[in-house]
């Protein structure tokens, strides 16, 4: 040892500062790391890929036809469901009940038309409106009967005796794409990674 020169360690305070500053940045980058490695999008389309074959089995077992809403725009889904075949309820609710009730919509017009339907009678725990995590959006959806399309919001419809409508749902992230197929008669609906060519 040299003479005249102290030892000298870290302080407690130094130390805390450390640890600090690096969980600061591990926080900060974590975000990132789901997107440079696809799992954003691997963990959002197995979610929703298990979600429509929980409704397609929902609307068999129940008796009930249910939708899941896709909301392109704000990278969110849900479930509604309706006793039977949809039908149309009679009383008109007042202005302020309809947008506490429709709290996500701002159109009052189409407030009105989503009370007048039965969609969302009931809410069911298992499905209730998520957002896409991190940076993963929807790419262009294609529903039965309907042209795809990539803004608004999207309906894939299943039906009391054990149908579904055929859907391609692709959930993109970065260069990271996987796409959920539903297919109408078996409920299946399997993930499969890359964008699939859909036949209008």
């Amino acid at each position: 040892m040299i003479a005249g020169r102290a030892e000298r360690g870290f302080t407690l305070v130094e130390l805390l500062v450390v640890v600090g500053v690096v969980a600061l940045l591990a926080g900060l980058a974590a975000p990132t790391v789901g997107t440079v490695t696809g799992a954003n999008v691997r963990k959002a389309s197995a979610e929703l890929a298990g979600g429509m074959r929980w409704l397609f089995d929902t609307g068999a077992m129940r008796h009930e036809t249910c939708r899941l809403a896709l909301d392109l725009d704000a990278r969110a889904y849900w479930a509604e469901c309706a006793p039977g075949a949809a039908a149309v309820a009679r009383d008109p609710e007042r202005t302020e009940d309809l947008a506490r009730r429709f709290s996500g919509e701002k159109s009052e017009e189409v407030r009105r038309l989503l009370a007048r339907s039965e969609f969302g009678a009931f809410e069911d725990v298992l499905l209730k409106k998520r957002e896409l995590p991190g940076s993963a959006a929807f790419g262009e959806v294609h529903v039965e009967g309907r042209r795809g399309t990539s803004e608004g919001t999207v309906y894939v419809h299943f039906f009391p005796g054990g149908r579904a409508q055929r859907a391609h749902v692709p959930v993109v992230d970065g260069n990271h794409v996987y796409t959920i197929v539903l297919e109408p008669f078996t409920g299946r609906s399997r993930v499969v990674p890359g964008k699939v060519e859909v036949r209008e």
